[in-house]
């Protein structure tokens, strides 16, 4: 244990490593206030490092991290220890297992649960808590606290998550059975360097090498994330890539190499106990600030988080601004900074606003494309999501490419796909490439861009708020192929700004475990979720629906094989996909969204 009093604060302070139930011990940082014996508690568990980020101090706490002065909102520990201790709390950081100063090996997320139950355990050991204790993180550091929280500690009284995945699998990894792969490909490399020492060990001799063969894959695997980056200013982006358009995806070089569960991250291709596991939000039944972006790649699974635990034990709060994942951080995008009135009320029983104020708080703008001059005016309250106010629409896409209130004559539209030729990725919610509401005009240049449905111009605005889903009628000659939908604005100016996207793999269309192969010549149903919006869309503008069978690299390609586990499928295993979307009669293929009465 090493101790340091902070010579501005006078706050104490010191680490040690603590350890969990299968003695693997994790590192540490505990900072109390100057004055006291006893206080409550505020827990941040991250992998993304506790003190400096490049490794050179993870025991030393005298470099415990804090956020920069002039960002004071940002990073995945939130609001820093200075701060925390100064209204009052005791502040605990530490590292994941695996990760910088921590023993064990990185398992992304898998002992998250259990890690935190046992530190929530010491932490109510300890003779300077008063029992009282709360949780908070942002990005994998808000997983990391949905993990804790719902193993039910009775110490754990609240928390605070923010942009990050409540069930990771179910609602992104595996989001539509279909694999997310820009965020997995470019996070998994980028954090490499954070292994802990125990872990970089327990991967070498799983893979045999030496320790300088190790620091070779390693420079490769920065090499690499460099070249993926990097593919995004191709012409076409990321399809021309050698890297992002390698199969397998399991086994990727290097990167499994140096990270081997991510062969387990993408080999679960349908609902099995392994995703169940990672559905942390199922038993959480504690008060829970939840915060979110409109292009957030965890909108869905905070808005999900927000709605289950509020209908199964109340006190949730939900706020959802513009933009994407990273935006959270600036302090224009706050309507006010609520993270003491929320620990407050429940960790001290101090009077909140937030306690009187409407559950629900959103921005009306989906998207600022100034989001330095941007001010958060524009937000406002409702008691529930979706708007009480929000009445359903249902339109139909028709077999010569309209949208009408009607189903319209019989017939099908039909386009190719060929997994070595996939549309490439143009905004939407990503994380790790370009998100946002991108023209995607250069997407439609694609020979075999998909179908494109079109409605009328509009006479009046229409506001969109809510979840958005797809239904459709399709076949295919090939056993499997993913069905891709695109929500678009198609402006007076002729740009096609993409609202929101979705995806359905077709052999497990249901959504469970069933496996359900393709027939050609067969019709089936199935239905794709867009996620949530509110945006209004301007008179004089189209709303649009493309019908595609990639987004790539949003999604990886499905091969067409008929594998279930498309993570092993390798370029032989691919096939060229004639896919059909079927109309009129009794097979309806209908656009269902909620909007605002006019």
């Amino acid at each position: 244990m090493s101790e340091f009093v902070d010579p501005e604060t006078g706050a104490r302070c010191h680490q040690m490593m603590v350890a969990m139930r299968d003695g693997t011990r994790l590192n540490t940082f505990v900072f109390l206030p100057t004055d006291g014996e006893q206080f409550p508690v505020i827990l941040q568990r991250t992998p993304y490092g506790i003190a400096k980020q490049d490794g050179s101090a993870n025991h030393d706490v005298s470099q415990g991290w804090l956020p920069s002065p002039v960002e004071p909102l940002r990073g995945s520990i939130l609001r820093g220890w200075r701060n925390i201790t100064s209204h009052g709390y005791a502040a605990v950081y530490q590292d994941a297992r695996g990760r910088f100063g921590s023993e064990g090996e990185d398992r992304v997320y898998a002992d998250d649960a259990s890690d935190g139950w046992d530190t929530l355990a010491w932490i109510s050991e300890q003779d300077w808590t008063n029992g009282r204790v709360g949780m908070s993180g942002s990005s994998a550091g808000a997983t990391t606290t949905y993990a804790a929280a719902s193993t039910k500690h009775p110490s754990l009284k609240a928390f605070w998550a923010q942009v990050g995945g409540s069930s990771i699998y179910d609602d992104v990894v595996c989001e539509g059975q279909s694999i997310e792969m820009e965020r997995l490909w470019l996070w998994v490399a980028k954090n490499i360097p954070g292994l802990s020492a125990s872990h970089q060990e327990a991967a070498r001799t799983r893979a045999g090498l030496s320790e300088a063969e190790m620091d070779e894959a390693a420079a490769r695997a920065m090499a690499r994330y460099n070249r993926l980056d990097a593919a995004r200013n191709g012409s076409p982006p990321f399809t021309c890539s050698e890297e992002w358009m390698r199969l397998p995806l399991a086994d990727y070089p290097d990167f499994a190499v140096w990270q081997p569960f991510l062969n387990e991250i993408i080999t679960h291709p349908s609902p099995d106990a392994f995703r169940a596991a990672h559905n942390f939000r199922n038993t959480i039944d504690i008060p829970g600030f939840h915060a979110t972006t409109w292009y957030d790649i965890f909108l869905t699974s905070v808005i999900a988080a927000y709605t289950e635990i509020e209908g199964r034990a109340g006190n949730q709060r939900l706020w959802i601004g513009p933009n994407g994942h990273y935006f959270i951080y600036e302090e224009q995008f706050w309507p006010r900074d609520p993270y003491f009135e929320w620990f407050g009320h429940w960790l001290k029983d101090e009077d909140s606003p937030l306690l009187e104020e409407p559950p629900v708080h959103f921005s009306t703008r989906a998207w600022t494309d100034d989001p330095q001059s941007y001010a958060a005016n524009d937000w406002k309250f409702s008691n529930r999501w979706p708007l009480s106010e929000a009445v359903e629409k249902h339109l139909y896409l028709t077999v010569d490419g309209a949208i009408l209130d009607d189903v319209g004559g019989e017939g099908a539209r039909t386009y190719t796909y060929d997994p070595r030729k996939p549309v490439a990725t143009y905004g939407g919610r990503n994380m790790a490439i370009d998100p946002g509401p991108m023209d995607q005009r250069p997407a439609e240049g694609h020979p075999d861009y998909g179908l494109v449905y079109r409605c009328d111009p509009l006479d009046t605005e229409m506001t969109i708020a809510g979840p958005v889903r797809v239904d459709l009628h399709v076949s295919s000659d090939c056993p499997d192929t993913d069905f891709v939908a695109k929500l678009v604005e198609e402006t007076s100016a002729g740009e096609a700004k993409l609202l929101m996207d979705g995806v359905t793999r077709a052999m497990l269309r249901s959504g469970t475990d069933q496996i359900e192969r393709l027939t050609p010549g067969e019709i089936v149903s199935l239905s794709i979720s867009l996620g949530q919006i509110y945006h209004t869309v301007q008179a004089g503008s189209c709303l649009r629906v493309d019908i595609t069978s990639s987004n790539f690299p949003r999604r990886a390609r499905n091969t067409n094989s008929g594998n279930l586990t498309l993570a092993k499928d390798g370029d032989a295993d691919i096939r060229v996909a004639h896919n059909a979307v079927h109309h009129g009669g009794r097979v309806a293929n209908v656009v269902n969204f909620r909007v605002l009465p006019a």
